[in-house]
C-alpha cells in the first residue's frame, strides 16, 4: 500500500490584491464553525478522546481505547489505481472508523462510500492472513443537508438478502450517512446537541461545549492558520500563472487577429477549468464564482448542473 498526507488547496478571489486576500481570508477564518472540513480536521487529529467521544455519540458503542486519528491520510492501492483521503481515519482494536465531513450533498457519495470501504479493506489485509482477520469498518458521511430526500436524520446500511432482510451478511461493514438538517428528530438530547452546534448554534451541553473551546483555541492556532491561508494563496499564485501561460502561448500565434482569438480562447479555457476547480471545492458561490473567473453566472449554473454540486 501507498500511504501519504496531502492538505487541500482553495481558492482565492481573482480581483483581489495580495493584501486583500490576507484580510478576507483572515475574516473568514474567525467565522468557521466545525462544520469546516479544515478545522473539523484538525480538532478530532489533535483531541482524540473528543474523536473517541464522537464516535461513541454517534454509533451508540463504546469504544475502550482509540487509536490517534489521522487528518486527511491517503491510502492507494496501487499506482495506477484511485487514491483516496480520509477526513479522519482511526481505529481501536477491531474496527475501523472513517469520518466525513460534508457539507454539500453529492450524488457520488454512496459510490464514494463504496470505494473506501475496499481501499480500507485492501489495505489491511496482508499477504497470507485470513479473510476473518479482516475488521469491521464504519464509513460515517456527516451531511448538513438530506442526500436521501427522505427527512430521516441518519440512513445506516447493513447488507443483508435481499429475500429475507432478517438474514444478515454479516460481513462488518458499515455505512452511515447523517443528516443535519433533520436532528432534531433525534431521541438523544446529546446527539441533536452535536448537530446544532455543527449548524453554528450555540453549545449548551459539556461535549459540545468542549468542542466550542477547541474550535476557539483552533482559531488561534497561527500554524494552522497559516496553513488554511497559505493553501489558498498558492491555489491563487498557481491560477494567475495558468492565466499567463494562456496568454503567452495566445499571443505567439502572431498575427493580431489570430492572437486576440487564440488570447480569447486560451482565456476562456483557463476560467472554464478554474471555475470547474471552484465548483468542487465548495468554498464560494456561484455569483462569487462568476466574477472570480469572469463568466457568465448562467454558465457557471450550467457546470454546477453537469457536476452535481
Amino acid at each position: 500500500m501507498l500511504e501519504s498526507f496531502v492538505c487541500s488547496r482553495n481558492y482565492y478571489p481573482k480581483e483581489k490584491t495580495m493584501s486583500d486576500y490576507k484580510s478576507t481570508y483572515s475574516d473568514r477564518w474567525e467565522n468557521l464553525t466545525l462544520a469546516n472540513n479544515f478545522l473539523f480536521c484538525k480538532i478530532m487529529e489533535s483531541n482524540p478522546d473528543l474523536c473517541k467521544q464522537l464516535l461513541e455519540l454517534l454509533l451508540h458503542i463504546k469504544i475502550d481505547h482509540l487509536e490517534k486519528p489521522a487528518a486527511e491520510r491517503t491510502l492507494q492501492a496501487s499506482i495506477s489505481s484511485k487514491s483516496v483521503r480520509f477526513d479522519v481515519y482511526t481505529k481501536d482494536d477491531n474496527r475501523i472508523f472513517d469520518i466525513e465531513m460534508q457539507t454539500v450533498n453529492k450524488s457520488n457519495l454512496p459510490k464514494r462510500a463504496r470505494y473506501y470501504q475496499s481501499i480500507i479493506d485492501v489495505s489491511h489485509l496482508n499477504a497470507g492472513m485470513n479473510y476473518t482477520e479482516l475488521k469491521d469498518t464504519y464509513i460515517i458521511f456527516i451531511c448538513l443537508n438530506d442526500l436521501f430526500g427522505r427527512g430521516l436524520p441518519v440512513y445506516s446500511f447493513e447488507n443483508n438478502c435481499k429475500e429475507d432482510r432478517t438474514v444478515n451478511l454479516d460481513d462488518g461493514t458499515y455505512k452511515i450517512f447523517f443528516n443535519s438538517s433533520a436532528c432534531d428528530k433525534i431521541e438523544s438530547a446529546e446527539e441533536r446537541a452535536f448537530f446544532n452546534f455543527l449548524k453554528g448554534k450555540s453549545a449548551d451541553t459539556n461535549f459540545t461545549r468542549r468542542l466550542s473551546e477547541k474550535l476557539l483555541l483552533a482559531k488561534k492556532n497561527l500554524e494552522w492558520r497559516n496553513q488554511f491561508m497559505t493553501f489558498r494563496e498558492q491555489y491563487w499564485e498557481e491560477l494567475e500563472e495558468a492565466k499567463a501561460e494562456a496568454r503567452l502561448e495566445a499571443r505567439a500565434e502572431g498575427l493580431a487577429e489570430g492572437e486576440k482569438a487564440g488570447l480569447e480562447q486560451g482565456e476562456r479555457k483557463t476560467a472554464i477549468k478554474n471555475a470547474e476547480n471552484l465548483l468542487k471545492m465548495n468554498l464560494l458561490t456561484p455569483e462569487q464564482i462568476a466574477k472570480a473567473v469572469e463568466l457568465p453566472l448562467g454558465e457557471i449554473l450550467k457546470l454546477k448542473k453537469k457536476f452535481k454540486v
